[in-house]
């Protein structure tokens, strides 16, 4: 089997190389970067809000091999690299939580960054939508 993902964007932030980017974007929480998407995903950033929380989902572009053990934030104790958020992955898929400050055509303005300037975007989902509903068919009672 063959998956492949054309990316739709590109994420641009202050950070060029491992040592000087956050491990987590809420270790730089006033830091603003852009996400600049193809402008054909223009439209799809209609109903995108500033305040609004979402997934980033990206390509760890840069990523090479992977070890299934991983200290934890590249200096703690070893961890299974599955309970980690360690970039070196079988798949170099990302997944960050971000906070919208705002959009403007296809750019959109954001914090939580953890991710290396030109960073590819592969897809971006709000972590909790008002359209939403939970599947709560096994707590209801017959």
């Amino acid at each position: 089997m063959t998956i492949e993902y054309k990316p739709i964007g590109v994420i641009r932030t202050p950070y060029h190389n491992r040592s000087e980017t956050p491990k987590a974007g809420r270790d730089a929480p006033d830091t603003v970067c852009e996400i600049i998407f193809d402008e054909e995903m223009e439209e799809g950033l209609r109903d995108v809000k500033p305040g609004e929380r979402y997934a980033l989902i990206f390509c760890f572009d840069r990523s090479e091999g992977y070890k299934l053990t991983v200290p934890v934030r590249g200096v703690g104790p070893m961890k299974s690299l599955f309970a980690t958020r360690a970039p070196h992955r079988p798949n170099p898929i990302g997944l960050s939580e971000i906070t919208i400050v705002g959009v403007d055509k296809n750019v959109v303005r954001f914090t939580g960054a953890d991710m290396f300037d030109g960073t590819p975007v592969l897809d971006m989902k709000p972590v909790q939508s008002p359209d939403y509903v939970p599947d709560d068919s096994q707590t209801q009672q017959s």
